[in-house]
């Protein structure tokens, strides 16, 4: 029977991780073509399946055709009724999934909140409201929770790396509300990383991700990885400053980006106009006000002309523009028009520049392969193998010990 193509970092696994992550690569293999993608002795191999079948992490699927004897039957993930709660902040709004393992939101709310309220008063109606979503389904079973954040965020801790968004949330904040109601994997991210990972088309691709809302927000992915810096802060270009005598920024300083091109920045310049959100701005926008075309114009060329140095350093793909502002059709052409006009030939060819997944589609996606990532990589499967294992070894020393108790000949005082 031909083996099919695995990735070569997988060939030769052995642990029960890296067999499922072989299995998840491929959709499912034989019995015959994981012998022949590991190289393992069959003994070694059936042990290992056995246990991830009764685990849980795989399953048998259909049968494949017969070469003579029993048909074999394909072993796959078991994606099945597994699901992922995604709760996405923005600044004035969150938006509350359970969405399957590959980020599509099966149910979904909305909820309106005031992101520099005290965390409690933040993370309590959300908790609960994904609580209430994954009580409609008793049959799902979770998976793991992703928070994503308009806020730098340490990778390896999901703390709030810096509270300038936050303002007085503890750096634990998030991690801490969340694991005190579940206890499956929890993933922390910044949002705009969290939406440009679930934007790529491919583990390939290098992409560039701007969400214009109230803020401003940037995340970069090149070969499937978030690019994130070494303190968690990598796209933070809202508060790059791009003039000396600009209005004042959130973050205490004078001419940062965010205090021309951002959603709130907007919102002050038409404060005369009665718009006072930015689906107003969004709703003016296309029926072509001329106030607010002409705002619109002045804050993409800004962000175009700072977006410019990211592009010729990246040298993405794709440049995607998220959020109530950036997705707007007229936005996204004069950013296409600045960007392309401000970097050279070799960097400008080929690029695309775009608008993104509408909402909060993108972050939920992201935000999936991130949990997913986390709950099934080799490590962390080997770990909970190895852990039920040794509770199971236990159990099994504990009963030995109780049945010759019991077996053990009564003593009589002497």
């Amino acid at each position: 029977m031909a083996t099919e193509r695995v990735p070569a970092s997988l060939s030769g696994a052995t642990s029960y991780g890296h067999i499922l992550e072989l299995i998840q690569s491929t959709g499912g293999l034989s019995r015959q073509q994981l012998l022949s993608s590991t190289g393992m002795s069959r003994a070694t191999l059936y042990e290992r399946l056995d246990t991830l079948l009764k685990r849980g992490f795989v399953y048998e699927a259909e049968s494949l055709h017969a070469t003579g004897g029993r048909r074999s039957r394909k072993i796959r993930f078991d994606d099945r009724g597994r699901v992922i709660l995604a709760l996405i902040l923005g600044q004035t709004h969150a938006t509350v999934s359970v969405t399957g393992l590959d980020g599509r939101p099966l149910r979904s709310r909305t909820l309106a909140h005031e992101i520099r309220d005290p965390a409690d008063a933040v993370l309590a109606p959300l908790i609960r409201t994904g609580r209430d979503l994954l009580a409609e389904n008793k049959a799902e079973s979770l998976t793991g929770i992703g928070v994503s954040l308009p806020s730098p965020v340490d990778p390896e801790t999901g703390h709030v790396a810096h509270a300038t968004t936050l303002p007085g949330w503890p750096i634990d904040a998030v991690t801490a509300a969340v694991s005190r109601e579940w206890t499956e994997p929890v993933v922390v991210e910044n949002d705009a990383r969290a939406a440009a990972l679930g934007e790529r088309n491919t583990d390939e691709e290098t992409l560039v991700y701007v969400k214009v809302a109230s803020g401003i927000g940037c995340g970069t992915v090149v070969d499937g990885a978030i690019l994130r810096g070494a303190h968690g802060a990598a796209g933070d270009i809202g508060h790059i400053r791009v003039a000396t005598d600009g209005p004042v920024c959130s973050c205490g300083r004078r001419g940062c980006l965010a205090t021309f091109s951002s959603g709130r920045a907007l919102l002050d310049q038409l404060a005369g106009s009665g718009l006072t959100t930015l689906e107003a701005i969004s709703t003016a926008a296309k029926r072509d006000d001329s106030r607010v075309v002409a705002a619109l114009d002045d804050a993409a060329d800004v962000l175009g002309q700072a977006l410019a140095a990211t592009v010729a350093t990246v040298n993405p793909a794709r440049l995607v523009l998220g959020g109530t502002i950036g997705m707007l059709p007229s936005f996204v052409n004069r950013v296409r028009d600045r960007v392309l006009s401000d970097v050279v030939a070799r960097i400008a060819e080929g690029l695309a520049i775009e608008a993104g997944a509408p909402g909060d589609e993108a972050a939920a996606r992201g935000l999936a392969t991130l949990v997913m990532r986390k709950a099934f990589s080799p490590i962390s499967v080997d770990s909970l193998i190895t852990e039920h294992l040794g509770a199971a070894s236990r159990r099994s020393a504990d009963d030995d010990r109780s049945l010759s108790r019991a077996a053990a000949p009564a003593t009589t005082a002497q």
